[in-house]
C-alpha cells in the first residue's frame, strides 16, 4: 500500500508540474502608472512581476489599458490580471500578496470646506474619482460618489466648484496638478488623507485565474524570504507593505 500511495503522489506531482508548463506566458493589463508601470517596461509593478514569472520561467506580456477595461478582460478570460486594485467583486479575486500599499488623500478648496474635522467632514459630500479607482467602501462614511476619466477632470471640478473633493494617491494628485490646463491659486486649496490601503494583482475565480494566482503568491512569497522583494521596493524608492510570510 505504501508503495501504491507513493507511485500516485508521484503521479501528482508530475501533472501539477506539467500543468504548470504549459503556461509559459501570463497577460497582465491595466493603466501605465508612472514608476509603477511605465510604457519602457520599467517600474516596480513590471520588475515585480518579472521576477515572480522568471521563477516558473514564465514571460509577463503587459497590455496598457483603462482599468474597467482590464477588469472586462480579466472576466472575460481574455487577460490572466490587472493590476491593481483593493477591492473587488466576484467573478473577481484579489491575489493573498499586495504590490503596494499607501495613503490617499482627498484634494478642496479651503473656503468651501471649512475647518477640517477628519471623517465627518466627508459625510453626502460629492466626491469625484477616476472610473474604477475607488468606491463607497473606501469611506467610513456616506458620500456622493462622481466617477471622470481622468484625475485631471476630477481636480478641475474642484477648481470650478462643481465637486466638493478629489480623492487619489498623493503623487497622481501632483500629477493631477502639473497637468492641469485650469489655472488656480494653491494657497486656496488643502489635501488630507482620508485612508490607507494595499494594492493587490486581480484574477479571475476560473482554474487557470486560480492556478496563475497561486503562482503569484508563492513567487512573492519566494523573493520575500531571499531579500530580493525588498530590494525591488528599495530601489523605486516604495515602503514595502507588510507580508504574513512564514
Amino acid at each position: 500500500m505504501k508503495k501504491i500511495a507513493f507511485f500516485i503522489c508521484i503521479l501528482l506531482s508530475c501533472q501539477v508540474v506539467q500543468a504548470q508548463e504549459r503556461i509559459t506566458e501570463v497577460v497582465a493589463v491595466g493603466p501605465s502608472w508612472e514608476s509603477l508601470t511605465n510604457r519602457d517596461g520599467t517600474g516596480l509593478y513590471h520588475e515585480i512581476l518579472n521576477e515572480v514569472f522568471a521563477l516558473y520561467d514564465i514571460k509577463v506580456r503587459r497590455e496598457y489599458v483603462p482599468s474597467e477595461r482590464a477588469y472586462d478582460l480579466v472576466r472575460d478570460g481574455r487577460a490572466d490580471f490587472m493590476t491593481c486594485h483593493d477591492l473587488v467583486s466576484k467573478p473577481l479575486v484579489l491575489a493573498r500578496h499586495p504590490m503596494f500599499e499607501g495613503t490617499y488623500f482627498v484634494f478642496f478648496k479651503k473656503a468651501n470646506i471649512g475647518t477640517w474635522k477628519g471623517d465627518e467632514t466627508l459625510i453626502d459630500r460629492t466626491v469625484a474619482w477616476r472610473i474604477g479607482y475607488y468606491d463607497q467602501r473606501n469611506f467610513p462614511v456616506r458620500v456622493e460618489p462622481k466617477e471622470v476619466k481622468t484625475g485631471e477632470a476630477a481636480l478641475s471640478m474642484v477648481i470650478l466648484d462643481r465637486v466638493d473633493f478629489y480623492v487619489d494617491d498623493m503623487s497622481f494628485i501632483e500629477t493631477s496638478i502639473k497637468n492641469s490646463t485650469i489655472s488656480f491659486v494653491p494657497e486656496e486649496y488643502d489635501t488630507k488623507p482620508v485612508g490607507r490601503r494595499t494594492y493587490h494583482p486581480v484574477f479571475s475565480d476560473s482554474e487557470r485565474g486560480r492556478t496563475v494566482m497561486k503562482l503569484y503568491d508563492e513567487g512573492m512569497e519566494t523573493l520575500y524570504r531571499n531579500g530580493e522583494l525588498t530590494k525591488i521596493f528599495s530601489r523605486w524608492g516604495y515602503a514595502m507593505p507588510h507580508y504574513d510570510v512564514q
